[in-house]
């Protein structure tokens, strides 16, 4: 039996959020980008664009969070290591499917006196299941 081919087509969304080490606390999930229900992750990343400050550490877990549900928190990217350069931390898609709506967003652990400088910007990409922008074929 052949595959049936499906003309339904849609580009990849993108979808950004920009935050500084205020709008941060430590150990605590914070939602940036949301989500439709059907949504599939398919790539991204977590771009310090300013050097966070604290004294001892600083590192950051990418993950999601679905309705009332913490869990999750480390969905995308697992606590990365010391972040001592400006740089990316990639989103690790792992084709789940969220029935519902949720959002993205960031975990930020930092140790030692609190920073006083230090921004980043959070970039999801995704596609949604059963939507077609245009057909093909």
């Amino acid at each position: 039996m052949p595959i049936t081919k499906k003309s339904g087509r849609q580009e990849v969304i993108a979808a950004t959020a920009d935050f500084v080490y205020s709008d941060l606390v430590s150990g605590t999930y914070a939602a940036a980008v949301d989500l439709p229900g059907g949504a599939i992750v398919v790539g991204g990343h977590l771009a310090i664009t300013t050097l966070f400050n604290s004294a001892t550490t600083d590192q950051f877990s990418i993950g999601d969070k679905v309705g009332a549900a913490s869990a999750g928190n480390t969905t995308y990217a697992a606590q990365s290591a010391d972040i001592t350069a400006v740089g990316a931390v990639p989103i690790v898609p792992t084709g789940k499917k969220s029935t519902e709506a949720s959002t993205v967003g960031v975990v930020w652990t930092g140790a030692g006196t609190a920073p006083s400088a230090g921004a980043g910007r959070l970039t999801v990409l995704y596609i949604v299941d059963g939507r077609a922008a245009f057909t093909q074929g």
